[in-house]
């Protein structure tokens, strides 16, 4: 099922041999635990197991990043 919204981000960067960023990708997920009935010698028991699925993966160069950095903090200064 597609989850409808995320409760997990991640951040990766590729950068060149003198540290310069050359790509950054923000990882974006939904992660929940997932439920099952199993029959065992005791009787039925549920077995939760934790589950994760891909919501979106956004892949920017080191503009894009700055970009979306300045619009969180534009954003999130003016509810102050």
């Amino acid at each position: 099922m597609k989850p409808e919204y995320a409760n997990t981000f991640g951040v990766r960067k590729v950068s060149d041999k003198d540290g310069n960023l050359l790509e950054l990708t923000l990882d974006i997920t939904h992660k929940y635990m997932e439920t099952a009935v199993t029959v065992t010698p005791k009787g039925l028991e549920n077995i939760s197991t934790p589950a994760a699925e891909q919501v979106a993966s956004i892949v920017m160069n080191r503009q894009s990043a700055i970009a979306l950095r300045n619009l969180l903090i534009q954003t999130l200064d003016s509810e102050n």
